[in-house]
This record gives C-alpha cells, structure tokens and sequence, in this order.
C-alpha cells in the first residue's frame, strides 16, 4: 500500500533531485518512481513506517541546489551532504524536522545565514556545517539545543561574537568556530562545557585576555587560539588541564613570563608558543622534560639566555641525530 505520507516523501526526493545539476557517478540513477524510494542510493527507511530516516550522499561530487522540499521529510534523522557541491541558501523550514539529530553539510558552498530555525530541532547532535560560505553572527539559539555534541561551523565567514548563550550547551564535545571573522572575547560561560574535548577559536579576531576559569574544562585535549589578538598572561587554569595533547597559542601579543607549571602539561604532543610577546628571560628550566612532546616552537618571541638543558634532548628533537 502507499500512503499519502510516503507519496510526500517520494516527491520530495524527487524534486531534491531534480535541482541536481551534475551526478558524475550516477548516484541517483535508481531514483526511479518504479522502483521503491526506500531502495534509492543514499536512503533509508524506517521499517515499520517506510518513512525517510536518512539521506546520506556524502561525497558523490553532486552539484546543484538544495530543494526546500526537504522540509517536508518530516521523519528525518540524518541529512549528510557533506563533501558535495551544493550551493545557494539553505531554505530548510527546520521546524518541520523536528527529529532531526545529525546535520552534516560541511565542505559545500552553502551561503547566507545559518537559519535561526534550527532551534526547533530539539534533538539535534552534530551540527556540521564547516567550509561553506555562510555570514552573519552565530545564532544564540543554538545555546538552547541542549543535545548537541559537536559544532563545526569552521571556515565561514561569521562575524560578530561568541555567544554567551553556548556555555549551557554542557553535553558539547567538539566547537571549532576557526577560520572566520569573529571578535570580542571569549565569554566567561564557555569554561561550562566541562565536557569538551576540542576547542578550536584559531584564526579569527577574537581579543582580550584567555579566561581565568578555563581550567574548568579539564577534558581538553586539544585548545586552539593561534592568530587572533589575545593578551596578558597565559592564565594560570589553563595549567590544570593535564589531559592536553595539542595546544596552539601562536600568532596573539601574549606577555608575560611563561609559568614553571607548563611541566604539569605532562601529556602534550604539540606545544606552538611563536609569534607573540613573551618578556625576555629564559625558558621554565624542566620544559624539555615534557616528553611526549613531538612539536615545540618558541620562535618570534624575546626569550633570552641558553637553551634549558632538558630541552636538548631525543625526545625534544626526535628527528635531528
């Protein structure tokens, strides 16, 4: 039997396909009204119901428009067009996809705002949107999508500032917000997401000083903030992340001495200190004893005296003999 829902689901898939300009791999050469949707390339059902869950095309290379007729697959899950072509705006009605969990659509050519509707996706996870053209700032209510584990809405062009509203996002693992053009500071709520694994700020005109209370994300493995327009001093907290493995803080006007509690990093695999503007003196004597460091770089800084001794060793510079 075919229901007038799954004839809505059929139709939408249809007219998704009919905005794609180019298939080279002939992807969709089975979405064929003969032949059962739940069957198509890159599709899937729900057994019970044989309602869209699915849509998974990620990198075939399609090019064209993204139908706003996906809204109308009111049962999706998962949209993942990642690594595609797509371009245009994104003229999703979210709100007529509340089940919506994982949006990938990062490495395209989507442009204009991220839409504001995406805060009616109650259940949404992964919000993966890097690499596309979108402007504007970061809706603030992202901030009630409390679900959400990653964020990667890296190599935009976004503007205006971090939301505050991001800190009670506590389930959150992963927030690379690099490579756009955002500035303030980094708001004091952030240090809530004591879940987070990745924070990645690089490349944008972020400003001020490294929050205090960055401590309290004592899951960090890797922290980056290389080439925006931080000051002051490291902040002592960030010390106290001893499950660091990468931490990039290159390319600010950090001042300031380095702290003798760089040695409690004990787990860090790349340490990138250059291009800043630490006071001349000498390196924290034990430095070299981190050593399950693989990449180390003081360059471009007013570090004066010897080279500590703990620094000349095989386990600093594994590839020199």
């Amino acid at each position: 039997l075919i229901f007038p829902s799954n004839v809505t689901d059929q139709f939408t898939l249809l007219s998704f396909k009919s905005l794609v300009t180019r298939d080279p791999y002939n992807v969709l050469s089975n979405w064929k009204s003969n032949i059962s949707f739940c069957d198509w390339n890159g599709v899937s059902c729900s057994r019970d119901s044989q309602r869209v869950v699915a849509l998974n095309l990620s990198e075939k290379a399609l090019e064209g428009t993204l139908s706003p007729y996906i809204s109308n697959l009111s049962f999706l899950q998962i949209l993942d067009l990642s690594s595609d072509s797509f371009h245009g705006y994104l003229l999703v009605d979210f709100i007529c996809l509340p089940l919506l969990e994982n949006l990938y659509i990062r490495k395209n050519n989507f442009e204009g705002l991220i839409p504001q509707t995406l805060s009616h996706c109650r259940g949404l996870q992964i919000l993966s949107a890097g690499d596309n053209k979108f402007y504007g700032s970061i809706p603030q209510l992202l901030g009630s999508l409390s679900e959400l584990k990653g964020i990667n809405i890296r190599g935009n062009r976004l503007i205006g500032t971090i939301p505050p509203e991001l800190g009670s996002l506590t389930h959150l693992w992963i927030l690379d917000l690099s490579s756009n053009l955002i500035g303030g500071t980094i708001p004091l709520p952030l240090a809530n997401l004591t879940k987070l694994i990745s924070l990645d700020l690089r490349f944008n005109k972020i400003n001020g000083l490294i929050p205090p209370n960055i401590g309290s994300m004592n899951r960090l493995h890797e922290l980056g903030l290389s080439g925006n327009a931080f000051e002051g001093s490291i902040a002592d907290s960030l010390y106290q992340l001893v499950r660091m493995y990468n931490l990039y803080l290159e390319m600010n006007a950090l001042s300031g001495p380095i702290s003798t509690s760089i040695n409690n990093l004990t787990n860090l695999r790349k340490l990138y200190l250059n291009s800043n503007n630490f006071l001349p003196g000498e390196l924290p004597s034990d430095v070299g004893n981190l050593v399950a460091v693989d990449k180390m770089d003081f360059s471009v800084n007013q570090f004066s005296g010897e080279l500590p001794v703990s620094m000349l060793t095989p386990q600093i510079f594994p590839h020199q003999t």
